[in-house]
């Protein structure tokens, strides 16, 4: 258990009747309570949430020696967060500045469709419902699917993540069942959709595989395309997008670029077609910009840990 000595050692405990603060004003932070009675026990005899918050990063740093710990938590303990990072600079633990606090907002109106208040779990089981029934209303796509209530169910949970990334983290947002389920605007099903599309490329036209290597593909015919410049470049774009996740831990970017992405290919396709090209080397340029883009969406969407489907 965290010891308050080292906080009385550095003179940084207001002692006075009644529980220990540390004095945070002039950081505009308030007054953080390190302990309250005796051994730092609240009235229930349970420690307090700082007390167990200091002693808990001091054995992970102790344990695993991190280079940088992020805390995830809501927005609505920010004050208490605040305090507690600074407590540990003001103790001059040199692991104190390695320390990142993301916080989130509130998802409201969490519900089913028929308004009853309900877990995630609740959620997952009706959208994987949902999405089933929508899958079984095409027999021939449906009975071409390996395992579609797995299918069912990571659709589901598609559409539940990509509405609780698509806007800014700290951002509260209304639950939308429309919005989750639908397979046409920005939603989860619809980039699965965009994903399956590019992987049925390959199955339809097996006379261009293997593809050669990129040195050896003739781009000349996709330089040509409007169409095929714009994915190109945004494919271009992908690597500064994660690394801008990396520095900000802000989801809704790749989210953003996926959806970029997925409205530049359905763009392409009355365009730059592969299967019924007669100029093969055409066709292979075409096939070889649309199988770069299936890399680098369902890199984007297994980022975002969705699973990218092939079928569905």
């Amino acid at each position: 258990m965290f010891s308050h000595c080292r906080l009385d050692e550095m003179g940084l405990i207001d002692d006075h009747e009644g529980p220990k603060l540390v004095d945070l004003e002039k950081y505009k932070l308030g007054k953080a309570v390190v302990r309250k009675k005796e051994l730092f026990l609240r009235i229930d005899g349970t420690s307090i949430y700082l007390t167990r918050d200091i002693g808990g990063a001091v054995e992970r740093y102790e344990k695993y020696k991190f280079d940088k710990m992020i805390y995830v938590i809501p927005s609505q303990q920010d004050l208490h967060v605040a305090q507690f990072f600074k407590v540990l600079e003001l103790m001059e633990f040199p692991w104190a500045k390695d320390r990142v606090h993301v916080n989130y907002g509130l998802v409201l109106g969490m519900s089913t469709r028929k308004g009853t208040v309900i877990f995630l779990n609740q959620i997952i089981k009706e959208a994987t419902t949902v999405m089933h029934e929508q899958m079984q209303k095409n027999e021939e796509k449906y009975n071409a699917v390996e395992g579609p209530e797995m299918t069912s169910e990571e659709l589901g949970i598609t559409g539940i993540k990509i509405q609780d990334m698509a806007a800014k983290r700290i951002s509260n947002y209304t639950f939308n069942w429309d919005r989750m389920l639908f397979f046409e605007g920005d939603t989860g099903p619809y980039l699965q959709y965009a994903h399956l599309r590019l992987a049925s490329i390959s199955r339809k036209n097996p006379h261009l595989l293997p593809l050669p290597p990129p040195s050896e593909i003739n781009i000349d015919p996709l330089i040509t395309s409007a169409h095929a410049r714009e994915i190109a470049f945004l494919l271009g774009t992908y690597s500064d997008v994660v690394k801008t996740v990396l520095k900000t831990h802000e989801l809704s970017g790749v989210v953003t670029f996926a959806f970029r992405l997925s409205h530049a290919i359905s763009s392409a396709w009355e365009t730059v077609i592969v299967k019924g090209e007669e100029d093969i080397e055409k066709a292979k340029a075409r096939m070889w910009l649309y199988e770069s883009a299936r890399d680098v969406l369902a890199a984007s969407m297994e980022l975002l840990g969705i699973r990218p489907l092939e079928r569905m």
